[in-house]
C-alpha cells in the first residue's frame, strides 16, 4: 500500500500512513477481507495517541456480483464535483482491470454509500448477510462480553435472562473465543470462557443437546476403538447395524470410518441383505439406504471444503503478505489445507512449473514458521544447501545453540511433509540436514 501524509482525525497533526482506497476483488482476492476486518487505513498519532481508521474516499468492486460501490466521508466536506474528480482514477483502474467483454453496464452506475457502516453492510449483503443478521451477531457479542465481566455466581442467571440469544451461532462464537484464548496462552480468559461454556451446556436446552451429541460421538469413537484389530468389514457392518436407530452415533461412526465404506463393503452388505429375510432383511436394507445417504453427504461436504481450501491457497499465493492473511483467518490453516498444498506441490513438480513450485515451497515454509516457533528458515537453508556431509556438519556445529528440540521437531515435520513429494532431491537434502542437526544435538546434550 502507498504511504502518504494525512491529518490525524483528532488533533490534525500530519502523520504518515499506509492508505488503500481501491478494493477490487477481481484484481485482489483478499480485498474484501481487508475491508471487512478493518485492518486498512489505520493510523496511530504520536502526538495525541489517537489510533483508528482515517476517513478516506473508497471504491469497492466485486465483478462476480456486479457490485461497484463508492464512499466519500462526509467529514472531509468536499464539493460533489471534487469528490467525483478524486474518485475518477480509481474508477478508471476498475475498468482497466477488466477484459473488454467483462465491462458491463453496472460500471457506469456505481452505488454511492453515505456512511462507512452502509458500505460494510452493502458488502456483507452481497454475501447474504443481512442487517438483521448483523444485529443478531452484535447481540451475541454483547452477551458474551457481559458474561465475561459478570460475577461467577451471576453467570447462570444472566444466561437464563438471554436464552433467545443463546443459539448455535453463540456457541460457535464462544468456541472460537475459547480457542483464541488457548492459542494466545491467556490462561485466565480460557478458564473464564470454559466456565461460561459449562454453564451454557448445563442450563440451556441447546447446550444439553450439544452435550448429548458430544457424548454420542465419544461413544461412537469408543465402540470403534474397542473393536481394535478385529474391525473387519463384517464387524463394521455389525456395529453400524447396532447403531442404526441412533442417528447421532451412526453419523459419527460413518464420518470416522468413511474410507472403510468402500465398494467391497457395500457389496458384502448387499450379500447380507440377500441372505436375510423378514425384519432382519428390512433392517439391513434401511442400513444400506442410510449409509449411502450419509456417505454421499460426507463426500459432498469434503468436496466443498477442498474447493474452499483450493480457493484460499490461490488467494494466498497472490497475497502480498500470506502470513498476515493466515493470522487474520486462522481457521484456513487446517489439515485439509496442508493436504491441498502438498497436492499442489506434487502437481507443480510433475508439470515442471518452476515458478508455481517455488511459490508453493515458499508458502509451505512460511506456514511451517507460523505453526512451529522453533522453525529457523535461515539455518535450514544453510543446512540444505551445504555441499556435502562435512560442510553440513560444520554448519550444524557453528549453530549448535540454535539447534533446539523445537528446531528438530520442525525438521521432522518437514520430512514427513516431503515424504510423498515428487521433489526427491529436496526431500533427501532435508533428511540429511535432520541427521546432521540431530547428531550435533546429541553431542551437545552429552557435553561433547
Amino acid at each position: 500500500m502507498p504511504r502518504t501524509q494525512v491529518a490525524c482525525p483528532q488533533c490534525r497533526t500530519p502523520v504518515t500512513a499506509e492508505v488503500e482506497q481501491l478494493f477490487d476483488v477481481g484484481a485482489d482476492p483478499q480485498a474484501k477481507q481487508k475491508l471487512l476486518n478493518g485492518s486498512v487505513n489505520v493510523v496511530q498519532c504520536p502526538t495525541c495517541g489517537f489510533q483508528g481508521q482515517i476517513p478516506v474516499p473508497i471504491v469497492y468492486h466485486d465483478p462476480s456480483k456486479e457490485l461497484l460501490l463508492t464512499y466519500f466521508p462526509a467529514e472531509l466536506i468536499t464539493p460533489v464535483m471534487e469528490q467525483e474528480k478524486q474518485i475518477a482514477p480509481f474508477m478508471n483502474r476498475v475498468v482497466n482491470n477488466l477484459k473488454q467483454e467483462d465491462r458491463k453496464a453496472y460500471l457506469f452506475k456505481p452505488q454511492q454509500m453515505f456512511t462507512y457502516q452502509n458500505l460494510i453492510e452493502k458488502v456483507l449483503e452481497g454475501e447474504g448477510i443481512t442487517k438483521e443478521m448483523l444485529a443478531a451477531q452484535q447481540k451475541r457479542v454483547e452477551l458474551l462480553q457481559s458474561l465475561l465481566t459478570a460475577p461467577e455466581e451471576g453467570i447462570v442467571d444472566l444466561v437464563q435472562k438471554n436464552l433467545d440469544t443463546v443459539d448455535a451461532d453463540f456457541f460457535t462464537l464462544l468456541s472460537r473465543m475459547l480457542q483464541a484464548g488457548l492459542g494466545a496462552g491467556d490462561e485466565n480468559a480460557a478458564i473464564r470462557l470454559g466456565k461460561i461454556q459449562e454453564a451454557l451446556l448445563e442450563h440451556t436446552e441447546l447446550g444439553q443437546q450439544i452435550k448429548q451429541q458430544a457424548d454420542e460421538i465419544e461413544a461412537a469413537r469408543a465402540t470403534l476403538e474397542g473393536a481394535g484389530q478385529e474391525l473387519t468389514r463384517e464387524k463394521l457392518q455389525e456395529l453400524l447395524l447396532a447403531a442404526l436407530d441412533n442417528e447421532i452415533r451412526l453419523s459419527a461412526m460413518v464420518s470416522m470410518v468413511r474410507p472403510g465404506l468402500d465398494y467391497v463393503f457395500f457389496q458384502q452388505l448387499s450379500e447380507s441383505i440377500e441372505k436375510a429375510s423378514g425384519e432382519a432383511q428390512a433392517k439391513l436394507q434401511r442400513l444400506r439406504e442410510t449409509l449411502l445417504a450419509l456417505t454421499q453427504q460426507l463426500d459432498e461436504q469434503l468436496q466443498q471444503r477442498v474447493s474452499a481450501a483450493q480457493k484460499n491457497l490461490e488467494a494466498m499465493l497472490q497475497a502480498e503478505d500470506p502470513i498476515q492473511v493466515l493470522q487474520q483467518n486462522p481457521a484456513i490453516l487446517d489439515e485439509l489445507f496442508v493436504q491441498v498444498i502438498n497436492q499442489s506441490l506434487q502437481e507443480a513438480a510433475e508439470k515442471k512449473d518452476g515458478t508455481r513450485l517455488q511459490k508453493l515451497q515458499r508458502l509451505a515454509m512460511l506456514i511451517q514458521q507460523l505453526v512451529n516457533p522453533g522453525y529457523n528458515p535461515g539455518l535450514l537453508e544453510e543446512l540444505v544447501e551445504a555441499s556435502d556431509d562435512a560442510a553440513r556438519t560444520k554448519v550444524a556445529e557453528d549453530n549448535k545453540e540454535s539447534i533446539t528440540p523445537e528446531f528438530l521437531e520442525s525438521l521432522s515435520a518437514m520430512m514427513a511433509q516431503l515424504q510423498d513429494s515428487p521433489d526427491k532431491q529436496l526431500a533427501d537434502k532435508v533428511r540429511q540436514a535432520y541427521r546432521a542437526a540431530l547428531k550435533v544435538s546429541m553431542q551437545k546434550s552429552m557435553g561433547t
